[in-house]
C-alpha cells in the first residue's frame, strides 16, 4: 500500500515537471522543472527496489543525486553567463549564444 502512494507521488511530480518543461520558456524554470523530474524518478526508482526488489538501494541513489546536483552547477553557470552578458532568459532566444 505505501509503495503505491510512493509511485503516486513520484508519477505526480515528474507530470509536474514535465508540464514545467513543456510550458514555460524561461531556462531557468525549465532546468528547475528538469530537477523535479529527476527527483520524481528517484522517488519512484527508490520505492521500486526497496518495495519490490528488496535490494541495496544507496549506490544507485547517490550516483541520481550527484548527477542532479552537477545539472544544478551548469544551470548556475549558464545564469552567471546569461546575466553577464545581459542575454535574455527566452529560451527562443538563446541563439544570441552562438555568436
Amino acid at each position: 500500500m505505501i509503495f503505491t502512494y510512493f509511485m503516486v507521488l513520484g508519477f505526480a511530480m515528474f507530470a509536474i515537471g514535465v508540464s514545467g518543461i513543456a510550458a514555460s520558456r524561461n531556462f531557468l524554470i525549465m532546468m528547475l522543472s528538469v530537477e523535479v523530474a529527476i527527483v520524481a524518478s528517484t522517488i519512484m526508482a527508490l520505492s521500486f527496489f526497496y518495495f519490490v526488489a528488496g535490494g541495496n538501494i544507496l549506490l544507485f541513489m547517490i550516483a541520481i543525486w550527484s548527477i542532479a546536483s552537477a545539472e544544478v552547477m551548469v544551470m548556475v553557470a549558464f545564469y552567471r553567463y546569461m546575466v553577464k552578458g545581459e542575454i535574455s532568459m527566452d529560451v527562443s532566444k538563446l541563439s544570441k549564444l552562438k555568436n
